[in-house]
Order: C-alpha cells, then sequence, then structure tokens
C-alpha cells in the first residue's frame, strides 16, 4: 500500500520522498544552560548501559550494580513508570527539567493556596501571604519576599492567588476574571 501511494506520487509527476516522523517541538532544551545540557547527556550515557539510545529496566539494573545495589526488577519498573513512552535523551532531560523547576500542577498549586483561603474567596490578605511565606515550611528570608513581590498580582493589600497561579505558571492570565 505504501508502496502505490509513491508510485501514485511518481506518475504525477512527484519525487519520491520518505514520509519523515513528526517530532512533538519541546523547548526542553531552552530550560538549562548549555553545560548542564551537556551534565545530563554525560549522566544518561552512564545509565544507558547498552548504548541503545535508551534507559531500560536492563540499564538501571547494571546501573544499580556497578553501585554495589540489587533493587527489584518491580522497583525499576515503577522508576521507568514516570516517564511516558521510551525514556530517550529528550525524556531523561524533560523529565530531570519537571522535577528542578518544580512544575507542580496549576491544579495542584491552586488547591495549596486555597488551603489558606478559609471563605474561598480567591485571595489571600498580604501580611498574612507575608507570615506564612516567612514562618511555614520553606521558610523564605526578605529577599526571596521582595523577588516573590515584584511579580505579585497585588491589589488593595490582597494576592489575587488565581492570577499569581497563572503566573506561576506560564498560563495566559487576561482569562481570568
Amino acid at each position: 500500500m505504501a508502496e502505490d501511494k509513491v508510485k501514485k506520487s511518481k506518475e504525477k509527476g512527484g519525487e519520491e520522498e520518505p514520509k519523515r516522523a513528526q517530532r512533538a517541538t519541546s523547548n526542553v532544551f531552552a530550560m538549562f544552560p548549555q553545560h548542564q545540557i551537556q551534565e545530563f547527556k554525560e549522566a544518561f550515557t552512564m545509565i544507558d548501559q547498552n548504548r541503545d539510545g535508551f534507559i531500560d529496566v536492563e540499564d538501571l539494573k547494571d546501573m544499580y550494580a556497578s553501585l554495589g545495589r540489587d533493587p527489584s526488577r518491580s522497583d525499576l519498573e515503577e522508576m521507568l513508570k514516570e516517564v511516558h513512552g521510551q525514556l530517550n535523551f529528550t525524556a531523561f532531560l524533560t523529565t530531570f527539567g519537571e522535577k528542578l523547576h518544580g512544575t507542580d500542577p496549576e491544579g495542584t498549586i491552586m488547591d495549596a493556596f486555597k488551603m489558606f483561603d478559609g471563605e474561598n474567596v480567591g485571595y489571600l490578605e498580604e501580611e498574612y501571604f507575608k507570615d506564612l511565606l516567612m514562618n511555614v515550611g520553606d521558610q523564605y528570608n526578605q529577599s526571596e519576599i521582595n523577588q516573590t513581590w515584584k511579580e505579585l498580582p497585588l491589589e488593595g493589600g490582597r494576592i489575587d492567588y488565581v492570577k499569581f497561579t497563572k503566573i506561576l505558571k506560564g498560563s495566559n492570565t487576561e482569562d481570568v476574571a
């Protein structure tokens, strides 16, 4: 059948040109400086024990064995389930990008803000939010507060956390009422 399409294309005066697989465009390489991408590539190559361009269960098993570890096959399979599809270098880099750049889903971030919004009004008082950042969890210092406030949608002493979540995720803030 594929030969028929090439034949018809030739009959119409077209040239025989093999179809190319389309790749999804990704800006994962823009997430890291070039030297860090090179370090990830070296790490990937060390893990890819059989040098086929993909990390699979056997590669992980061999890598762990070189470190004196012997995880179960199910543990290794579970690690690979974090990646959708085969684990090539782009998927490897994407996975690290997501982990290192704290890309929680928008809904997760929104739910975290809602936990502190007892009246469910879509905003937090500025001083309350500042107090949370400086005294709860990973505590911010004054410099980090100042940096955060540069991007904060602040109106009348209130932080619109719906807009702030959109800013954090790079979503369109114009869609927010």
